[in-house]
């Protein structure tokens, strides 16, 4: 997952952005578009939507998920061409973007922000009501619905088995007195205090006191291990062996695992937080035309495409990203059978994070400082 240092403003959104678009080609701005990401689509897999569909989309896969979030923000929120550069004045028109993908931590920002329309529960599909609670519960915020859940992962730990003599199971491992200096941990206050609050029995959700002597005392020894707080760069330190542990996202640790066997993938035995995509429903703007779209149709056909659970183990082998369906281990590729993050008991164990308050966005900030800094 790419994550940057968080801001007040976009920790108070739930999210850590860099705000980086892409170059989109030509896309026909008749056609309603769909946002994904490169290879999050097989091309086996949309043909054969185009095929069951009568409704008229076009695809445009972007890098990387910072880039879903800005081109969300940048839709509502153009800026304004500077006055010397007159050919900035004149931008061709743009297609609607019906449906994009985002991730989780991008959610409260775009909804706060007003970058989204809610999804009536015509739009969703039939499927919908086959959810799994957790994940419906997960998107709606009082009675809105702001988006369908499709995939998700964990954040794990990665070692190399090279450097790292008694395995690690679990948080408290990270406190070890032979990790000191050894450790890379995410760029992130709720990651790092959440996996704390694990470390004493707790819940990623549990309010949060600054106060706290035990979680203070905790997050003081932590900060000793660390040699590098980054979201962006932990995979390249762990290759050279800089550090020997990594705190990261299991969709990176798995693929860096499959180029670098003498990594070991642990997910924590306590539970960890969930990371997940959910496809959303930009914001309509008045100058994109939408009578002449008829975007009904392919929100309900594309939703229960995406839900449907014949084809769920085709995406999930192709992609080995997790399903928010149930699945039968059988229908798993042998290398995904043994894989934590495929075992029933990390979706049970695993959290996913509620929003958080303003105040409780500020102690969160105060504390991250104070450990950061050496203070605790």
């Amino acid at each position: 997952m790419e994550h940057l240092r968080v801001s007040r403003r976009e920790l108070l959104h739930g999210i850590l952005l860099g705000l980086v678009l892409a170059g989109c080609g030509g896309p026909n701005p008749n056609v309603p578009l769909i946002l994904a990401l490169k290879q999050s689509i097989p091309g086996s897999l949309l043909n054969e939507f185009r095929r069951s569909t009568t409704a008229r989309f076009q695809v445009q896969l972007l890098d990387e998920r910072a880039q879903l979030l800005a081109n969300l923000r940048r839709r509502v929120q153009p800026s304004t061409p500077a006055w010397w550069d007159p050919l900035g004045w004149f931008q061709p028109r743009q297609p609607r973007v019906a449906l994009s993908l985002l991730g989780a931590d991008g959610l409260d920002r775009a909804i706060v922000s007003g970058w989204l329309d809610p999804l009536p529960e015509d739009l969703l599909g039939e499927k919908w009501v086959d959810l799994d609670p957790r994940w419906r519960q997960a998107v709606q915020r009082e009675e809105n619905i702001w988006g369908v859940p499709w995939r998700w992962g964990v954040t794990a730990i990665a070692y190399r088995r090279d450097r790292v003599i008694e395995p690690i199971r679990d948080w408290a491992d990270l406190w070890r007195s032979d990790l000191t200096g050894k450790i890379t941990l995410p760029d992130h206050p709720r990651e790092v205090i959440g996996l704390t609050l694990k470390k004493l029995g707790r819940s990623y959700n549990d309010p949060l006191n600054p106060e706290d002597a035990e979680l203070r005392q905790e997050l003081g020894s932590l900060h000793r291990q660390v040699l590098a707080y980054t979201s962006s760069e932990y995979l390249p330190i762990l290759r050279i062996a800089d550090s020997w542990v990594a705190v990261g996202w299991s969709q990176d640790l798995y693929s860096t695992q499959a180029s670098y066997p003498e990594l070991e993938v642990v997910i924590p035995a306590s539970g960890s937080a969930l990371w997940w995509d959910a496809w959303v429903r930009p914001h309509a703007l008045e100058t994109e035309g939408l009578e002449s779209l008829d975007l009904g149709s392919l929100f309900v056909d594309w939703f229960n495409f995406l839900l449907d659970p014949e084809l769920a183990p085709r995406w999930v082998n192709l992609s080995g990203i997790p399903s928010v369906l149930p699945m039968d281990p059988a229908q798993l590729s042998p290398r995904l059978q043994q894989r934590e993050d495929f075992q029933p008991a990390t979706w049970q164990q695993s959290e996913i994070w509620r929003p958080l308050s303003t105040s409780a966005v500020a102690s969160y900030l105060n504390l991250w400082d104070q450990m950061r800094q050496g203070l605790l």
